[in-house]
């Protein structure tokens, strides 16, 4: 047929193209803005009015959280233009097109890529730092020299649920049948790690662990993934889709385990610093937990670092090693999973995209966000979680500012005091000028340098509602860790992407915002429970044995649709916002309570969506026979 219309191309000039592009990338902007501002603001107005500390490095916190915005806008943009619609046309032509075998081998594959890109799991390279070698070997190890094994038994884990996933659909498997057997088998190695003190000090990373492997890049892949499969298998309904995210947050808890199980022989049981540092570990065991660093000048640096100003030269010089780290990563990252996809799409299922330029566009966005997003958790949202952490514990107890650690030049000790109580006990202090005011110091010898005449002293601070220990600072606290967990959940990209599938292949039967409240509540409940754990020191087992075993009861009774739906909520919930203030907090309060395992809460906060989502389907298949009972009634 001829054509009556003549093609032209239309030119538009940079300014036209800028004009154009604005006010949508201002748009992009002010929402991921939206979802960050006011969990920022909550933490910060925390500190400065119910704590009463100053935020330090307000300045670097500052240019992180904008870095945070700038990042998830490019990253979130780049995952809707390329990753997912790569992921669902793969999901789509895997059946059709190629057999079984290609299949396992394919998402085995994708799924160790997308693991080892996920920026959720730089956060646990960060938290090796927080780890004493003489408190917890075997954890130390997994998270410093051994960090490399760790992350590929995750991304392994991962890349096995993906496959049983992606059978479960195209056969049309209920969840449950891989679901439950998978519980019992972790309850079970999650039991018996708790006869060995190192394996249960690993008990909480690996129970995270299956938590940070479903982050912002792993979860929208796998579920574009799983949708694909499931439109394109006549065996699965629409909501057999999800699901896959489950089995992917439950896989690398057992591979985390295992590779404990095979290091734990070969490390030394936890011990006393002194012994530690006194012969107490061989060669073998010192290069297996130090490599080839000397152990005692690492951590004299370390500490050395921590209790040090950084001059502006070496802040700016700090600042553009983390730009040039986080690109490095980021490239790494991308380059192989995103090659990985539109290779095995072009050669293998020999298919086409129709809109190639915006899928090289997706790609290039996710590669940009994901750097400028690494940089900014880095320098600002891990920062200010940590600072919070670490001073939460002074609304029930006193606690060192160790980051406010004044040097007193010329210490002169004849202005030392001695004081005595009613029972004869004496204590050393001097008076300190600050300004116009005097104030009282404790005087402790090990602070005071002869040698260079220097007193360092560490301000103590709180408690802050009462006596040492008293309850309405506990309940301060945990009433701060919920609303912390509710509202980092709301601010979670990957939640609202999530409500709004499943509200569409529900036909409107589950409203999204009711899904968002349920989850949000959920992780606000589960977040409260794992700061009373590290809190007064509850065994990670006593909460999660009770939980998944209810979980369990729930799930027997439910629809599978909402079994999908609940179990999948979980791993959306802890994204890059909440993993990153979760994770630090976890650490911060352990650090400051002297708890040598500060993990366990990211998994807390995992389990009590679930929780409330079936509850919450329970309660809408009541209502739903109710109104049946009711429409019945009235026709009679």
């Amino acid at each position: 047929m001829a054509r009556n219309e003549k093609e032209e191309t239309i030119h538009i000039g940079f300014k036209e193209a800028f004009a154009l592009i604005l006010p949508y990338f201002r748009k992009k902007i002010w929402e991921q803005t939206k979802s960050v501002v006011w969990v920022v603001s909550y933490l910060i107005l925390f500190q400065l009015i119910v704590l009463r500390i100053p935020i330090k490095e307000a300045g670097i916190i500052s240019l992180g959280i904008f870095a945070v915005i700038l990042g998830l806008t490019f990253f979130m943009e780049g995952l809707y233009l390329g990753i997912m619609p790569l992921g669902e046309t793969i999901g789509l032509r895997l059946p059709q097109k190629v057999n079984l075998l290609t299949i396992m081998v394919f998402c085995l594959f994708v799924g160790i890529v997308a693991t080892l890109a996920e920026p959720a799991i730089s956060v646990l390279k960060q938290s090796g730092s927080a780890v004493n070698p003489w408190d917890a070997p075997l954890l130390f190890h997994l998270l410093n020299e051994g960090a490399d094994v760790l992350f590929l038994s995750i991304a392994i884990g991962v890349g096995f649920s993906i496959v049983f996933g992606i059978i479960r659909i195209i056969y049309g498997i209920s969840l449950s049948k891989f679901l439950i057997p998978s519980l019992i088998v972790l309850i079970l190695i999650t039991l018996y790690s708790f006869g060995d003190e190192n394996l249960k000090l690993i008990s909480g990373l690996a129970w995270d662990s299956g938590v940070v492997a479903t982050g912002s890049l792993t979860v929208p892949l796998i579920v574009a993934l799983g949708l694909g499969v499931s439109k394109a298998s006549r065996t699965s309904d629409t909501t057999t889709g999800f699901g896959v995210v489950t089995l992917a947050s439950l896989f690398p808890i057992l591979s985390v385990f295992v590779v404990g199980l095979y290091f734990a022989p070969q490390l030394p049981q936890p011990m006393p610093k002194e012994k530690f540092f006194g012969n107490g570990i061989t060669i073998e065991q010192s290069k297996l937990l130090f490599g080839e660093k000397n152990p005692e000048t690492l951590f004299g640096t370390f500490e050395k670092e921590q209790n040090s100003q950084l001059s502006i030269h070496n802040k700016l010089v700090k600042i553009i090693e983390g730009i040039l780290e986080s690109f490095s990563d980021s490239l790494q990252a991308i380059i192989p999973l995103a090659g990985c996809l539109v290779l095995f799409l072009y050669i293998i299922l020999r298919e086409s995209l129709p809109f190639t330029d915006e899928l090289y566009l997706g790609i290039l966005f996710v590669f940009l966000g994901l750097a400028i997003f690494n940089f900014g958790i880095f320098f600002g949202l891990s920062k200010l979680g940590s600072q919070v952490g670490n001073k939460l514990p002074s609304s029930f107890r006193s606690i060192e500012l160790t980051d406010s650690t004044k040097e007193i030049r010329n210490f002169d000790p004849k202005i030392v005091i001695t004081a005595t109580d009613e029972q004869g006990k004496t204590e050393n202090f001097f008076y300190l000028k600050d300004k116009k005011s005097f104030s009282q110091i404790p005087f402790r010898d090990k602070n005071y340098d002869s040698h260079s005449e220097i007193y360092s002293y560490i301000p103590i601070h709180g408690p802050l509602f009462g006596k040492e220990d008293n309850l309405l600072g506990y309940f301060v606290a945990l009433l701060f860790a919920f609303v912390l967990g509710y509202s980092a959940t709301l601010a979670e990209p990957a939640l609202s992407a999530l409500a709004t599938s499943v509200e569409e292949v529900t036909v409107g039967t589950v409203k999204k915002m009711v899904l968002i409240q349920a989850v949000g509540i959920g992780v606000g409940l589960g977040t409260l429970l794992g700061i009373l754990k590290i809190f007064v020191g509850i065994p990670l087992l006593y909460i999660l044995l009770p939980s998944y075993v209810f979980l369990v009861f729930l799930t027997l009774l439910s629809k599978p649709e909402f079994i999908d739906i609940a179990w999948d909520s979980a791993g959306v919930t802890t994204g890059p916002i909440t993993v990153p203030l979760i994770i630090v907090l976890g650490l911060g309060i352990g650090n400051q309570l002297n708890i040598v395992d500060g993990f366990g809460i990211l998994s807390s906060a995992a389990i009590f969506p679930v929780l409330t989502v079936l509850i919450m389907g329970l309660w809408m298949e009541r209502s739903r026979r109710q109104s049946l009972s009711n429409i019945e009634a009235e026709e009679k």
